[in-house]
Formats: structure tokens, sequence, C-alpha cells
């Protein structure tokens, strides 16, 4: 059995690369200048703007509009023995979606108008 041979040495002549074209050439970096503002915030208002109060209660209103239309409607369809019931479930339902209705969107009002003293008092860095 014969060994395979190692092949005979070749010489080639390497040459570098064009330095073109580059990454840099391939891709386009755009810088945007921003100012970033800083804001003298308390403890209270930090809690005031993150707290979800005003889309807990939004969403139990609309849960509650959704029950009340729902029982309205079944208090329409309903035999007369049940109308009371379904009637006075509706009357409490819709009672409840305007309690939240006024909670959540007056929870938004104080939090919006809280946010808009803040970007007033706001000192932009430089």
């Amino acid at each position: 059995m014969e060994t395979p041979a190692t092949p005979p040495a070749t010489k080639t002549k390497l040459t570098k690369a064009a330095p073109e074209p580059t990454l840099k050439d391939a891709t386009e970096m755009v810088w945007h200048k921003t100012t970033i503002r800083m804001y003298a915030i308390s403890e209270s208002q930090l809690e005031e703007l993150a707290a979800g109060y005003n889309s807990l209660h939004l969403v139990f209103f609309g849960i509650s509009i959704g029950a009340a239309l729902a029982l309205g409607i079944a208090w329409g369809q309903s035999e007369a023995s049940q109308k009371l019931y379904y009637f006075s479930g509706a009357l409490v339902m819709f009672g409840l979606s305007i309690l939240f209705a006024i909670n959540g969107f007056s929870n938004y009002r104080k939090a919006s108008n809280c946010k808009k003293k803040l970007y007033q008092e706001a000192v932009p860095i430089k």
C-alpha cells in the first residue's frame, strides 16, 4: 500500500484586496441631537402618574356598561315574573358604570394636569 503523497508546493501570488467597500460605505449613520430634560418630581406626583387607577376605573366602567346593556336586553326579553330582577340588575350596573366613569376620567384629568405641570417646569440639560 502506498501512502498518499503530499501535493507539490505551488506558489501563488496573493495581493491585498482593495480597501473599498467598507462597512462604513454600506451603512449610513445619522445622529440626531435631542434635548434631555430633567424634572423635579415628588414621590406623590410620581405615584399619581405611575398608578393605574384611572385605567382600572375605565376597565370597570366598560365591564359595568356592558353588563348593564346585557341586563337591559334580558329585561326586555324576559317574562313578567323576572323583569324586576333584570331591571334592578341593569339599574345597579348602570349606576356603577357612572361611578367608575367619573372616577376614571377625574383621575385621568389629574394625572394629565400633573404631567403638563411637570413639562412646564422642565429644565433642559445643555
